[in-house]
């Protein structure tokens, strides 16, 4: 009796060629680049508003240079449309890394996109509403009757972008530790053991990240960072 035909296993995903990556990369970057142009165009009519808003723990913002106003202006548009089309342009990202994760994790990593979002939005909010306020009150009152604050709009908006974006990807950490929980790579038990060095890794990362060398911003990120990677040992199962 003769044995049957070994039928080849087929894949729900054949490897590409290296060319079709690049090919395919450099498709999903067009496609961000022009989702984040038409986020950018969209936020730049409020830009002015915006910009108001962002200065009222300052009071008054000066600029030096005869464009300085409106490439501030400019780069602000880009930050909100970042923010406004961060879903779209993380859908793309998804569209082109699905293909590298393994199909029993795609749904897994799929349903965290709305809560990633959240997240940042979440983080960025409470830089923008409560850091950035109390971190100028601080900064500004060590100004004197003949030392008044003359704060440019690039140095303030570098400062601002700089801390917000810096929450919104710290707020990323519970979901990094989860996904890496649930595949099996990282044990709740080993983050434990590593607690101290994890703490002081918080601390140094955020004088990294902060744009100004004062403690108070420093202490802003840190703090929010561990009290993340408390509730995500909280989260993880073991």
């Amino acid at each position: 009796m003769s044995e049957a035909p070994i039928k080849p296993q087929v894949l729900d995903d054949p490897p590409m060629p290296l060319t079709e990556h690049l090919v395919e990369l450099r498709r999903r970057l067009i496609v961000s680049l022009l989702i984040l142009a038409a986020g950018s165009a969209a936020v730049f009519h409020f830009s002015g508003e915006f910009l108001n808003w962002l200065a009222r723990p300052v009071g008054s913002l000066i600029f030096v240079a005869p464009t300085e106003a409106f490439y501030t202006r400019l780069r602000l548009a880009v930050y909100g449309g970042f923010l406004l089309t961060l879903p779209l342009i993380l859908h793309q990202v998804w569209l082109f890394t699905a293909r590298a994760i393994e199909p029993r994790w795609r749904k897994m990593f799929l349903s965290m996109l709305p809560l990633s979002y959240g997240l940042f939005l979440l983080g960025s909010a409470l830089c923008l509403y409560l850091v950035v306020p109390t971190a100028m009150k601080f900064l500004l009152s060590y100004g004197s009757e003949g030392v008044e604050p003359m704060i440019t709009l690039g140095a303030y908006l570098d400062f601002v972008t700089g801390l917000s974006l810096s929450f919104g990807f710290v707020f990323q950490l519970p979901l990094v530790f989860y996904s890496l929980n649930r595949m099996g790579i990282l044990q709740r038990s080993r983050l434990v053991k590593l607690r101290r060095h994890i703490y002081l890794l918080c601390f140094l990362s955020s004088a990294f990240l902060t744009p100004g060398p004062d403690v108070v911003t420093q202490l802003c990120l840190a703090l929010p960072a561990l009290v993340l990677f408390e509730l995500s040992l909280l989260a993880m199962k073991r």
